[in-house]
């Protein structure tokens, strides 16, 4: 599965890149913003993948300037009231204070909220981690009640806050993104629906906004036009 929009691309994790993922998380400059600081074995990577490899959890790789960069989530997905967890860190650090981890983010949240309805999506930030902080609210998040004692934070995000909050970022960020990559394109391999994956995907899609899909040897392709 590949999410593209912005002129970047969200790939869905394999296991062909939890080796890579797993040398960033436990980088200093990673862990010390993470709850859980203890060194991931290989091991313990295999077990975590294999926990969320499947239709309630999406890992991906960010792709920018044809680097791997980082990794976004919506985890743990309730599809009967469609709400998530989310998450991202980048280990390209000369990325840290650009538009990317923002295009990233409104990527991630236009897909769970206009493509697949969500009505929630909930995110956990260190309260001493200023720069995601500044990220999460930019995007309309809301620190819950009972939260301002406690360490790792939780955050609220709803479709209403996020449609309001982000109409500015995400029309400013249509008009930078070059010429042709201003739809949403969600993207299955072959493989991903000879598996039913991209089947069930597709039957949990709203279509209001869909303009075009298209099917092929290769796959299958949705093209969103999102105001």
């Amino acid at each position: 599965m590949k999410i593209s929009k912005y002129g970047i691309d969200l790939t869905r994790l394999t296991e062909n890149d939890i080796e890579l993922v797993r040398k960033w998380r436990n980088s200093p400059e990673i862990q010390q913003f993470m709850e859980f600081r203890e060194e991931i074995t290989p091991e313990m990577q295999q077990q975590w993948f294999v926990s969320v490899n499947n239709v309630n959890n999406f890992y991906f790789i960010i792709h920018y300037k044809d680097q791997k960069i980082g990794l976004i989530n919506t985890s743990n997905v309730n599809w009967e009231d469609v709400s998530s967890e989310g998450g991202i860190f980048l280990w390209d650090d000369k990325y840290y204070e650009t538009f990317v981890p923002v295009w990233a983010s409104l990527i991630e949240l236009e897909t769970t909220f206009l493509v697949f309805g969500a009505t929630a999506s909930y995110i956990k930030t260190l309260k001493d981690n200023p720069r995601a902080i500044k990220l999460n609210t930019h995007l309309g998040y809301i620190l819950m009640a009972d939260q301002e004692e406690v360490y790792n934070q939780q955050y609220l995000l709803t479709r209403e806050n996020f449609m309001n909050k982000s109409k500015k970022i995400r029309k400013a960020a249509a008009m930078l993104a070059d010429p042709g990559k201003e739809e949403l394109v969600i993207e299955f391999d072959k493989k991903e629906i000879e598996s039913g994956f991209a089947g069930f995907m597709e039957s949990k899609m709203d279509k209001t906004h869909l303009r075009v899909s298209e099917e092929g040897g290769a796959g299958m392709r949705f093209f969103f036009t999102l105001a």
